[in-house]
């Protein structure tokens, strides 16, 4: 959300005012007003970062529309490049954060709950020392990298295929990725087949029984046909849990 991982990366421009990021103001309030539309609840995955930045448009427009606060680290760092260190100090800054957010007479009270479920950024985790912080704050569930859902001791496993995110579709920095995954060249790949592919992605998993995510970025919602995308399968999404195939 917001500048946090420009500013984790050195991104963003020093004489540029912070708290009023187009993925907040612009983005976020048409993708709300989607899911809205078609009664769809999602998680929106946050750096604790933003809890002081956004303030409202975390618990009033995230949680207050039913939505759940994932967390996303403190400022998007990137998690397969933390140490032991660095990783339990974004665990503790993080849910600091959280904490102080919720308190009696803050921002977030009675609005948003304790983290539930963390998705860290790039993907990967630390094993098994990523999933004994999971367990240590209190966290159900963890949303990395991964082919297959799975049970850890306590902990759910509901991962992320790649081709699921749409920054796999957009950005110009995963082309590798993309020729990596079989893709026929390195180029960004268009809204259309991003709906088609992903049409059939949730048709396979209906027939299968199976766990999927699916990710969409705010801050990637650009264009009018890149919210077409989202509409497209989230009215998809909303046509399968009415005929009672998803819940």
């Amino acid at each position: 959300m917001g500048e946090a991982a420009d500013l984790n990366r050195g991104l963003w421009p020093e004489s540029q005012p912070i708290g009023s990021h187009y993925s907040v103001t612009e983005a976020l309030p048409k993708i709300l007003n989607l899911l809205k539309k078609y009664d769809i609840q999602v998680t929106y995955f946050i750096e604790s970062w933003n809890l002081e930045r956004y303030p409202s448009a975390i618990a009033d427009e995230v949680a207050g529309a039913g939505h759940e606060v994932g967390w996303h680290a403190y400022q998007h760092e990137a998690w397969y490049q933390l140490d032991a260190a660095a990783e339990r100090e974004n665990f503790k800054r993080s849910f600091d954060a959280l904490n102080e957010f919720i308190a009696p007479g803050s921002p977030g009270e009675g609005k948003v709950g304790l983290y539930k479920g963390f998705r860290p950024p790039g993907g990967p985790i630390h094993h098994p020392r990523t999933l004994e912080l999971c367990h240590q704050y209190g966290l159900q569930y963890i949303s990395a990298a991964a082919e297959h859902a799975a049970l850890q001791s306590s902990l759910a496993v509901l991962p992320y295929r790649w081709r699921n995110v749409d920054a796999y579709f957009y950005m110009d920095t995963f082309g590798k990725l993309r020729i990596l995954k079989g893709e026929n060249d390195s180029k960004p790949i268009g809204e259309h087949e991003l709906v088609r592919r992903w049409k059939a992605d949730i048709d396979h998993a209906i027939e299968r029984g199976e766990f999927l995510s699916m990710l969409f970025h705010p801050f990637l919602t650009t264009s009018e046909e890149r919210l077409s995308a989202i509409e497209d399968v989230v009215s998809y999404l909303a046509q399968k849990r009415d005929e009672g195939a998803i819940w």
